[in-house]
């Protein structure tokens, strides 16, 4: 495999870091080839693409090792179902690249992103580089951002403030490029809901300086009825833990400056948490409380 491309820039050759795409896969036979497309036809093509079958039960395993066999940067891994935190881990132990990007197998992704990405990780020497993205419902197309292509840089403190704000770094996985250190002490949450609220803010508070571009690459595909964000329903409770873990986070590094905004984030989505179970009929008896 080569691990490192020799391209031209500006009259000298430089090395091009190779890039694990990590995409964990169940049922999604029908968005499936979008996906994996988009992703090999990156005009940044030193990629390896780490396709996580986890124990699909419809035509994804066949689609996934067609185009493994099509493309020598495909790597296939097949296992028994353990959700989309399980599948992410298992590419990360697959995963050989400098960078690592994660890219959901209904989504799919314009043919710059990770070139875009790359070039801003280099040229302000930042760990993480995200951009912003569209959602793609079945009657409209919603951008997140108003793409005014502006770069914002930052160092971790200021990206875990504006994860708070949901402002310019968010706790999206799938947006991103990182230097393959940031993951190396983190691995999602196996059995959790909003597993990305677990995670982002220990993958920004591992980074030194990080970089956004405010320009959506990223496509979101919101038309799925039978998406896991289509309802409200017991497990979208988790979000309540990943918001308490990150706030015990802050207290155990001493990130004074973001506790008390935190502490207020938390308590606002608690209550509108508890409105939604009042709204959908979930009762404390439907609850499953760990002893």
């Amino acid at each position: 495999m080569i691990l490192e491309q020799l391209v031209l820039d500006k009259g000298y050759w430089i090395m091009n870091s190779l890039v694990s795409v990590i995409v964990p896969i169940y049922n999604v036979e029908k968005y499936l080839e979008r996906c994996i497309s988009s992703i090999l036809e990156q005009s940044y093509n030193n990629i390896e693409v780490i396709l996580v079958d986890d124990g699909s039960n419809d035509g994804c395993p066949i689609i996934c090792d067609k185009f493994e066999r099509k493309d020598a940067r495909v790597k296939v891994v097949h296992k028994p179902n353990g959700g989309l935190s399980s599948a992410r881990n298992a590419g990360l132990e697959q995963m050989k690249g400098e960078y690592i990007t994660f890219i959901d197998s209904d989504d799919w992704i314009d043919p710059d992103m990770f070139q875009l990405l790359y070039d801003a990780t280099r040229k302000y020497q930042a760990d993480i580089a995200e951009c912003s993205w569209r959602c793609i419902y079945s009657d409209r197309i919603e951008e997140e951002t108003d793409n005014t292509g502006e770069y914002i840089v930052g160092d971790n403190v200021f990206a875990l403030h504006g994860e708070i704000q949901w402002k310019y770094f968010k706790p999206i996985a799938c947006n991103k490029i990182y230097d393959k250190k940031i993951f190396e002490n983190i691995r999602f949450p196996v059995g959790k809901l909003h597993e990305d609220e677990f995670t982002t803010h220990l993958a920004f508070y591992n980074a030194r300086k990080l970089v956004y571009i405010d320009v959506s690459k990223y496509n979101y595909d919101r038309t799925r009825e039978e998406s896991i964000t289509a309802s409200f329903r017991e497990k979208n409770l988790d979000v309540i833990d990943a918001l308490q873990s990150r706030l015990d986070f802050f207290y155990e590094k001493g990130i004074v400056e973001l506790q008390t905004e935190m502490e207020n984030m938390y308590f606002c989505v608690l209550l509108d948490r508890l409105y939604k179970c009042y709204l959908y009929g979930i009762t404390l008896d439907d609850l499953t409380i760990p002893e």
